[in-house]
């Protein structure tokens, strides 16, 4: 009750401030920076960078992808061989990275495969409104939602502050206050950096004939790969999977309602910046990837960061203090008020007017303390806050576990190895020994020859599993097989290949 009451005054201020808000966007008010979450260009890519070099990507490509310098080779994007309005979307997002990052492709379309996976990470928050898809509450499985319309009002000026116009604020074409799940951004048709796109491209990348296309395809899937990481690295983002959009990225936090970035994302892109980044502790394995954001067992990312961590907007509510209040009345007041039931308040010192004190966390045996939030007494209340000391403790605690996550997502992507061995005038390809049996339409063996064109010399049905053993002919002339087969094993979608360069004496035949 206590909750709701507040919440009432707190819409009425809204309102009465509203008018001149509007005022002041009528007369010009400057424009504040766009809320983006993790910033893109330095925290994801930074987190992404270090998952990249803790997963098995680099063997894989080394590997089963016949590229020797692995995340270093360098392979190349034809925008030319994409439909026509995905290439200008892509090449002209690609165009706005800053080159000082590391991570633009070239000019001509040409960058190490590290790049295109980092360069992915980043992109998928352009246009900024794609921020609306990257929210995910694990407690209920729903995406951003908002039901207060004094809110939704607020946003539409800001808005307008933030470029938007009063044109998109009537048409409704400015950024919505409501967005899909994470989850189902990951596989949307029209997230061009989601799973899908990665499924499929990486599937051309081994099995189409032209080289320049499978060079082109690889790249589009490297891109997308960096999108899927960005949408599992913002379930490591407290707001973002405590549905608190307004408080922390509308909210404002240094005096004025237009200078309203997000402390905790600032204080880590500031802190850190990409290369500062921390690598993981440890590379994260789940069942499937539904489980690296949340699962029974409570070990998604989005779990652990739910119940873990507080953001500005799902703090307990400022408590009452009079004369007969007792501590115990001030924490039972403020876990009543809590939006969702951990993280809990822990026992709180109030004897002191003024003095700033921490609520204590440990996320568990051999991790240190960490400051959960800030509070201090006043005249006639306790309030809560996060500060500058909270951000840093977090995010301390917060960015070596992404990067954990999104190196094993990686590792769960790329799961699907086929096995390939030259034995005499053929060829055999093998799934590996206690691998989940993989059903699709088909695995399919293909000889490259001198001028890297590929052809099927092989087609095998994988509708009841794919067949563990199967060997084929290889034509006069071949210098490469490949072999891939897209479908489902027990731990969901997959794409599983391999390819193999022969010996001299084979290729001379």
């Amino acid at each position: 009750m206590r909750r709701r009451a507040a919440g009432r005054r707190r819409a009425e201020g809204r309102r009465t401030t509203a008018v001149a808000l509007l005022t002041a966007v009528a007369l010009g008010v400057g424009a504040a920076p766009a809320a983006k979450a993790y910033d893109a260009a330095t925290t994801h890519a930074g987190l992404t960078q270090r998952a990249v070099a803790a997963s098995t990507l680099h063997q894989v490509l080394a590997r089963r992808l016949s590229r020797p310098l692995g995340i270093f080779d360098s392979i190349s994007l034809h925008p030319e061989l994409l439909p026509a309005a995905e290439g200008r979307s892509l090449m002209a997002r690609l165009g706005t990275l800053d080159p000082a990052g590391g991570y633009r492709p070239g000019a001509d379309g040409v960058a190490p495969a590290v790049v295109f996976v980092v360069a992915g990470s980043v992109i998928a928050k352009t246009p900024p409104e794609r921020l609306q898809h990257l929210f995910f509450d694990p407690s209920t499985g729903a995406g951003l939602r908002d039901d207060a319309a004094v809110d939704g009002f607020l946003h539409s000026l800001r808005t307008v502050v933030d470029g938007g116009g009063l044109r998109g604020v009537a048409t409704g074409t400015g950024f919505p206050f409501e967005g899909q799940p994470s989850l189902r951004w990951l596989e949307a048709p029209e997230n061009d950096v989601g799973l899908p796109v990665f499924l499929a491209q990486l599937e051309r990348a081994v099995g189409e004939a032209d080289p320049a296309a499978r060079s082109s395809a690889l790249a589009r899937a490297f891109l997308a790969l960096g999108g899927v990481l960005t949408v599992l690295e913002d379930a490591g983002n407290p707001a973002q999977v405590r549905n608190d959009l307004r408080a922390t990225y509308l909210g404002a936090t240094a005096g004025s309602a237009f200078d309203r970035g997000p402390a905790f994302d600032r204080i880590v892109a500031d802190g850190y910046g990409v290369s500062g980044v921390p690598a993981p502790r440890q590379v994260v394995r789940r069942p499937n990837l539904r489980a690296f954001f949340t699962a029974a067992d409570g070990q998604g990312l989005a779990d652990r960061t739910q119940r873990r961590f507080f953001s500005a907007g799902t703090l307990p509510e400022d408590g009452v203090v009079d004369r007969d209040t007792t501590s115990a009345d001030v924490v039972r007041e403020a876990r009543a008020s809590l939006t969702y039931a951990l993280p809990t308040v822990p026992r709180l010192e109030l004897r002191e007017l003024g003095l700033r004190k921490y609520a204590m966390a440990k996320d568990g045996a051999g991790a240190p303390p960490r400051r959960l939030f800030a509070y201090e007494r006043v005249p006639g209340r306790v309030r809560f806050f996060l500060d500058s000391a909270v951000h840093v403790d977090a995010a301390r605690a917060l960015l070596p576990e992404v990067a954990g996550y999104a190196a094993g997502l990686i590792d769960h992507l790329l799961r699907g190895e086929i096995v390939l061995s030259h034995e005499g005038d053929r060829v055999r390809a093998k799934l590996p020994v206690g691998a989940a049996r993989i059903r699709g339409e088909s695995l399919r063996l293909l000889a490259e020859d001198a001028t890297g064109v590929r052809r099927e010399i092989g087609k095998f049905s994988a509708r009841d599993g794919a067949p563990d053993d199967v060997s084929v002919a290889i034509p006069a002339g071949a210098r490469r097989v490949a072999a891939v087969l897209r479908g489902e094993d027990a731990a969901g979608v997959v794409v599983a290949f391999g390819e193999l360069t022969l010996a001299p004496p084979a290729a001379s035949r």
